[in-house]
């Protein structure tokens, strides 16, 4: 048995996507799922509770019922799947961001994320987003009413490698492509253990300067755009040769990177994203592209950090 996958809740419809997701991801890891809420009191729900619904009494008695409702419907979705509980005390992000740390804890962290609302702008969840920016390793952030919510997933063995389902995964090729060794590791496991089909995207623009050049020349944007697939290509080249049952794909996208990601895994199972480790602590900090995907994707999102 391997480490657990370990999903945080708050009564949140986003935490219980969360949980649903975190399910699915242990079947496929063979691993416990470890449901964690955080007793903070007093508790603030998402959404005000109705009158008629009286408050709970302590602390412990909220993460009690919160957890016990979500265990007990866990279970019955998944029967096979070993589920477990704990409720530590404490501030949320300073106890999860410790989860996500400790690989004997969890070797994975999963999250609820409200993404972006149209008319309140971005609301992704400050805790989520202090622990995503924080964390020394993978965390998965879900949005509600995804996919396979509420749905029993096929078993991994019923799964094809170039099957429907499939995993993007950003690549940005202006960082040291060994810098982001954590991050295509966790790509190639993640869709070697789902036997999905695996799409490696960079997402590129011409730079100011080549726009005479464009004109004089129209085919220089497809030159570049071959190149940068040919890069792609050495670069995955060694990953291949390591998962060899694993489809994989390079392509080159014209565009802004955020919003290019998020419409290429529009069909997607993950999206896969990098951020990279400040050099000096400073703090939570996310990038552009991993901020942009977390906002507006509607599909899981697993932030990976590196070098």
């Amino acid at each position: 048995m391997t480490a657990n996958v370990t999903v945080g809740i708050d009564g949140s419809s986003e935490s219980l996507a969360a949980v649903e997701w975190a399910a699915h991801e242990a079947e496929v890891r063979r691993s416990t799922l470890r449901i964690l809420h955080v007793e903070e009191w007093p508790p603030l729900p998402i959404v005000p509770l109705p009158s008629s619904i009286p408050l709970p009494t302590s602390p412990s008695q909220w993460s009690e019922e919160l957890l016990r409702d979500a265990a007990e419907a866990t279970r019955l979705r998944h029967p096979q799947l070993t589920v477990t509980t704990a409720a530590p005390a404490g501030r949320p992000e300073r106890i999860l961001l410790a989860e996500a740390n400790d690989p004997d804890r969890a070797e994975l962290l999963v999250l609820g994320s409200r993404g972006l609302n149209g008319a309140l702008g971005f609301i992704v969840g400050s805790i989520s987003l202090a622990v995503v920016g924080a964390a020394e390793r993978p965390v998965v952030l879900v949005r509600a009413g995804l996919h396979h919510s509420g749905e029993s997933a096929p078993a991994p063995s019923e799964r094809l490698p170039s099957g429907g389902d499939a995993l993007v995964l950003g690549l940005d090729l202006q960082e040291p492509a060994e810098s982001q060794n954590d991050l295509l590791d966790f790509g190639f496991a993640e869709a070697a253990r789902r036997r999905c089909a695996l799409r490696v995207v960079h997402a590129w623009s011409l730079p100011a300067q080549y726009g005479y050049a464009e004109i004089a020349h129209p085919g220089v944007g497809v030159e570049i755009a071959e190149h940068i697939t040919k890069t792609l290509d050495e670069i995955l080249a060694p990953w291949r040769q390591r998962f060899p049952a694993v489809s994989v794909s390079a392509k080159a996208l014209v565009g802004v990177p955020g919003a290019q990601l998020v419409y290429e895994s529009a069909d997607a199972d993950l999206l896969v994203v990098g951020r990279r480790k400040p050099r000096v602590p400073v703090g939570p900090r996310l990038g552009h592209v991993a901020q942009s995907v977390i906002h507006h994707a509607t599909m899981p999102v697993v932030v990976v950090p590196h070098e």
